[in-house]
């Protein structure tokens, strides 16, 4: 992967952080859940350092354990909005 195509990733990553972050406190604000230990607070927490790492990576293999982490968020947030179940 050219430095190029890792900067191209890096951006697209962001952004869909970036979107995850803004799902996750509209459902937090919308069902009052933001004392610190609720489940969707303490994944938006979880999702915020990840993208804050990735300007801090170098590696591909980190880009996608963050991308992992990133799916997970919004599998995550996709079952409680469809189940109802925090």
């Amino acid at each position: 992967m050219t430095r190029y195509e890792f900067s191209f990733r890096q951006e697209v990553m962001l952004e869909k952080g970036a979107s995850i972050l803004a799902d996750l406190f509209r459902y937090g604000q919308e069902k009052n859940l933001t004392e610190p230990n609720r489940p969707v607070q303490v994944m938006y927490d979880l999702v915020w350092t990840a993208k804050q790492d990735i300007l801090l990576t170098t590696l591909e293999k980190e880009l996608d354990h963050i991308e992992g982490q990133f799916d997970l968020a919004k599998e995550f947030l996709s079952r409680i909005e469809t189940d109802g179940n925090i």
